[in-house]
């Protein structure tokens, strides 16, 4: 099993459009896929018909899996699109793990110093160990159904907070894919990412954090994002990776395809779904060769 996350703190690039778009490439191709919505904005989730309602908290979402111990199994839907999904939920603005220390548990042992101690002790332990740990939750879940699956994809929220620490946790190696404008402030994006990867796998040598490349999407053919898109090379480079060959350029069909709900397959894909086609393509060359 490979696990790929679409990353930019930067949001409206195009991570939602990439990631489904490249689901369903690689389901035609044969490929078993699962794809995990870890974007409160549950855009994903919406557009392909797993979310109806924003506040429906009642059917099992990654939410679930990760806040209320819900089995990841019991997640797990199956798209039109012969790819399977967990949904998303908007609570994931709000969930940072699991707290330190509640104060109704603290004020249990008001009475009972010792017994405060050893609470104390035990919730550093659980808080701090890789088979207990919140930020390997996620992880933990995985391992069970990674089997099943060539491929896991994950949409990610335009954050460097929580939750991204947990994607990028999730696996012993995490695979990412940047979509990013042709602008400076895709650039800043990059580094900033680049500085969050160091610090996890700082404190985790056994981490592996791999950025497969970063997509330049909605791109325009005029001098200015030239200029960007080889300040981009320069980016990329300095921190070890480059920019796939393919380019998405901007598209009426982008932003239809997300309010019909359909994929590129059912719209005016045209050459913007020739150009994913390419990126698939290029993908699934590099992702081997890891």
């Amino acid at each position: 099993m490979k696990f790929v996350a679409f990353v930019n703190q930067k949001g409206g690039v195009g991570k939602t459009t990439a990631c489904r778009t490249l689901s369903s490439m690689l389901a035609k191709k044969g490929k078993k896929v699962l794809v995990i919505d870890l974007d409160p904005q549950q855009t994903l989730s919406i557009s392909i018909g797993a979310v109806n309602d924003r506040f429906d908290y009642e059917t099992p979402s990654i939410y679930s899996v990760l806040a209320e111990d819900l089995p990841i199994e019991q997640s797990i839907f199956t798209t039109d699109d012969n790819y399977d999904i967990i949904r998303s939920d908007n609570r994931l603005y709000s969930y940072n793990g699991e707290g330190i220390f509640r104060i109704d548990e603290v004020m249990a042992f008001a009475d009972d110093p010792i017994g405060l101690h050893s609470y104390m002790m035990n919730k550093c332990k659980r808080l701090t160990d890789p088979s207990t740990d919140d930020k390997h939750k996620l992880r933990r879940q995985i391992r069970k159904i990674a089997e099943y699956y060539d491929f896991i994809l994950c949409d990610t929220n335009p954050d460097l907070g929580w939750v991204l620490t947990t994607v990028l946790m999730s696996a012993p190696v995490v695979n990412l894919i940047v979509p990013a404008f042709a602008e400076d402030s895709s650039r800043e994006a990059i580094i900033a990412l680049d500085r969050s990867i160091k610090t996890i796998m700082a404190h985790d040598l056994s981490q592996k954090i791999n950025i497969l490349g970063v997509l330049l999407t909605k791109y325009e053919n005029n001098n200015l994002s030239k200029f960007y898109r080889e300040a981009l090379i320069e980016t990329s480079e300095a921190i070890g990776t480059s920019l796939f060959n393919t380019v998405i350029p901007k598209s009426v069909a982008v932003p239809e395809a997300m309010a019909f709900k359909n994929d590129l397959f059912e719209g005016r894909g045209g050459t913007i779904l020739n150009q994913y086609e390419n990126f698939c393509n290029e993908f699934l060359e590099r992702i081997e060769n890891i």
